[in-house]
């Protein structure tokens, strides 16, 4: 009988942490995006009403946002997938004695943390970066 629970028992700090760092705090957005302000919203306080009209209400307002977000999402997929199904040809097929150095220029950026690569692209699409949109 003591077998069968170690697994289990074993999977209890990963589950913690995942209900700690990751359900609560969507359980605590969920709620705090359905309240609505008391008193005109000068007050600074809000009650819970379970208005869900509010993501309606944020889409609207910040629709241009949203429809400018939609558009780069499709075109930096299709560059992705016109750039990568080649590329992916290519070093399967083709490759040859590069094929090696290939993979790895491939899978070299990943190596990058994620905090470096959004510091770079905040300067590069910033105010004063290269790319004004």
């Amino acid at each position: 009988m003591r077998k069968i629970r170690t697994p289990y028992l074993l999977l209890l700090p990963g589950f913690g942490f995942l209900f700690t760092f990751f359900i609560l705090p969507i359980i605590n957005l969920a709620q705090t995006s359905t309240q609505t302000p008391v008193g005109g919203g000068d007050t600074g306080q809000y009650e819970q009403t379970l208005r869900f009209s509010n993501y309606v209400d944020a889409f609207l307002e910040n629709k241009e946002q949203f429809g400018r977000s939609f558009v780069y999402a499709i075109i930096a997929t299709i560059l992705a997938l016109a750039i990568a199904y080649p590329l992916a040809y290519a070093i399967a097929f083709k490759g040859g004695k590069l094929k090696n150095f290939m993979l790895v220029l491939v899978v070299a950026p990943f190596f990058t943390s994620f905090l470096l690569r959004t510091v770079a692209w905040k300067q590069i699409l910033g105010e004063e970066g290269f790319v004004d949109l």
